[in-house]
């Protein structure tokens, strides 16, 4: 078996980042001596408490939040899937089972948000999928008339709001767009509707401030700024208040039943503050860096075009996203990894689809010789300059061998 060149360069941390070391070192008292479970009383559980609830603080603090503010969870799917059902919950509480149930969101979330949108739907909720324009961006004004419209249609019938909740993610993690959340929640408010928004590809990369943003929640997940997998939060504003998505013990005050991961807390609330704490040296590298990236593979291969925005400030820094015209984007990925590059086609979460990206489908690429070539490449915080002349010299003649291959697979059909 053929070996990949070395060095092998990982440029997949949309997907997931390698543990940082400070992480590490901060989980292993928790995987070993001090073990207790925080619920407990006596010593050992105490200990354990009070590294619990100074995570609760970091992180609280990255994200200019209050302690009790943060709920802990097992990552960004169950804290948004913790929000939407929760939210059409105490929407049908406080109005009624008769009072129609709608939430807001848009068309190129993340699945965690699209298949809960989905699964809410088969159980009588309706949901409204906000477009976007070709570079991923959600309007406000979309948002608003979407609002008004439905006030308008239940004006005679009740009082309630037009909606349970909108939900639109703060940064898309194929195509880097970061939306202007602080406009969209104005206007949710301005209708008297709460506003979530899926944070889970922006936390540690970007600054963030909830109470800049104006949202009532907010998801995060810890694997995705060199935190442990199987851990996140969720940030419920002060006198937001949800119903519980599990049910069970009284951890997490109440509102999220199961025994905390105090490892894995503690390990993503120390690799969050070493991001924060380095964040606009680091986010000016790599984005540096990701812009000679997409020239030099634009610039060296026809037929390829960038995608999301083009201004380089209103999208995530790590994020280098592409379509090739002719190219088959799951072969792509796997001539990349044996010539020693990991990337990715879209979501990893979408691994195994042979369907076209909803997220570059929905930026109005519908012709299937354009958008079933998507390519994600999303850099690491330590990328160098000689990384960056690797992967373009891998990247274009990989796209080139791979358009000659797809070509000769369609001539053999």
């Amino acid at each position: 078996m053929s070996q990949s060149p070395t060095p092998y360069i990982y440029a997949d941390n949309a997907a997931t980042t390698p543990l940082s070391p400070v992480a590490l070192d901060a989980m292993m008292p928790y995987l070993t001596s001090t073990f207790g479970n925080p619920s407990g009383i006596h010593r050992i559980a105490r200990d354990a408490a009070r590294a619990l609830e100074a995570a609760r603080r970091d992180v609280a603090s990255c994200l200019g939040a209050n302690a009790d503010e943060v709920y802990f969870t097992s990552g960004g799917s169950e804290s948004d899937n913790w929000v939407l059902r929760a939210a059409v919950a105490r929407f049908r509480d406080l109005w009624g089972s008769k009072t129609p149930v709608r939430v807001i969101t848009s068309a190129v979330e993340h699945h965690a948000i699209l298949h809960c949108c989905r699964a809410l739907e088969r159980s009588g909720v309706e949901v409204t999928y906000l477009p976007v324009d070709n570079q991923g961006f959600v309007s406000a004004d979309d948002l608003d008339r979407t609002l008004t419209e439905l006030e308008r249609a239940d004006a005679s019938e009740h009082e309630a709001p037009a909606a349970a909740l909108v939900s639109v993610m703060l940064a898309n993690n194929e195509v880097g767009t970061i939306e202007d959340i602080a406009s969209l929640a104005a206007v949710a408010h301005s209708h008297g509707v709460p506003f979530h928004t899926d944070a889970v590809q922006a936390v540690g990369h970007i600054p963030i401030d909830v109470h800049e943003l104006g949202v009532d929640a907010l998801s995060l997940s810890g694997h995705k700024f060199h935190g442990p997998r199987g851990v996140g939060a969720l940030y419920l504003r002060d006198g937001f208040s949800l119903p519980p998505l599990i049910e069970g013990g009284a951890q997490e005050r109440g509102e999220r039943a199961g025994t905390e991961n105090v490892a894995g807390i503690v390990g993503m609330a120390a690799a969050l503050k070493t991001c924060v704490d380095n964040l606009d040296e680091r986010r000016a590298h790599v984005a540096q860096l990701r812009d000679r990236l997409v020239a030099g593979i634009v610039g060296a291969v026809d037929d390829v075009r960038p995608t999301g925005p083009s201004d380089p400030y209103r999208r995530l820094p790590s994020i280098a996203s592409f379509i090739c015209h002719d190219v088959d984007g799951e072969l792509l990925v796997m001539l990349l990894d044996r010539a020693g590059v990991a990337a990715a086609t879209g979501s990893a979460c979408s691994t195994g689809s042979t369907d076209p990206s909803h997220v570059v489908t929905a930026l109005g690429v519908t012709d299937r010789s354009w958008n079933r070539g998507t390519l994600r490449l999303s850099l690491a915080d330590d990328i160098t300059d000689a990384d960056v002349d690797l992967l373009i010299e891998r990247v274009t003649a990989i796209i080139k061998r791979a358009r000659t291959m797809s070509a000769m697979s369609q001539i053999s059909l």
